[in-house]
């Protein structure tokens, strides 16, 4: 009778061992391996028009009047508006886009017999005339915060008029509404915490930027001015 080759049996064996081994990798490695997620595409400021595409060399200074708020919007928020103010100055700072005066209520009272001017109501006819001429600013910069929710997801929106002193023209203007919730909002708030923020806190997370009306508040100023028009 014959025997069966022990080497032949010892290579199908292995051979046979070896697949089996490969199957139970392969079938292990489909059900831990996952692909991450896409991240949303950032959200961009679209709601903007300019009459120029560069701020002209004779565009030194720019009056700033106190960002207003919407009726109906600061009930209950005075400490955040109160906040939301320095923001809106120190972030038009950043920008080093012109000259920044500030124009408090008390100065325009010499100037104009009045404290208050509101970008939504007939201004005085001598405004532009006082800028430009006892103030040399050769433009003025309305602002006014149209929504505010501090609750998450926060929101936050902002209406902005840059005009010609001289000649009344409208060069800038946004309007815009930043909500947390929008996930590409969200996306942008992130990327801006990241590259802009995170230096400064001891424990970098990019969620910190939609839980703080600081922070929140100085991403949406920060992409709204990103749309003014550049420099030659």
């Amino acid at each position: 009778m014959k025997s069966h080759s022990p080497s032949r049996f010892s290579f199908s064996s292995c051979c046979l061992l070896l697949a089996l081994c490969l199957l139970v990798v392969l079938g292990s490695g489909c059900q831990t391996v996952s692909l991450p997620k896409p991240k949303p595409k950032p959200y961009e400021p679209a709601n903007f028009a300019a009459t120029r595409t560069h701020l002209a060399p004779e565009l030194v200074n720019v009056a700033v009047m106190p960002p207003e708020v919407q009726p109906g919007t600061a009930t209950g928020y005075d400490p955040t508006l109160r906040l939301l103010q320095q923001v809106h100055q120190s972030e038009l700072m950043k920008t080093r886009a012109f000259g920044v005066r500030l124009i408090r209520p008390d100065m325009l009272k010499p100037l104009l017999g009045r404290q208050h001017v509101r970008a939504n109501q007939p201004m005085p006819e001598a405004l532009f005339q006082v800028l430009r001429e006892q103030l040399d600013c050769q433009a003025v910069l309305f602002s006014q915060l149209t929504t505010l929710r501090t609750m998450a997801p926060m929101k936050m929106g902002w209406h902005m008029k840059l005009i010609d002193t001289d000649t009344l023209e409208t060069i800038w203007e946004i309007d815009e509404i930043f909500d947390a919730g929008n996930i590409h909002v969200a996306a942008a708030a992130e990327d801006y915490y990241e590259t802009q923020l995170s230096a400064a806190f001891r424990k970098p997370d990019a969620e910190l930027v939609l839980a703080s009306p600081r922070l929140f508040g100085q991403y949406t100023l920060d992409s709204v001015f990103s749309t003014l028009p550049p420099r030659k």
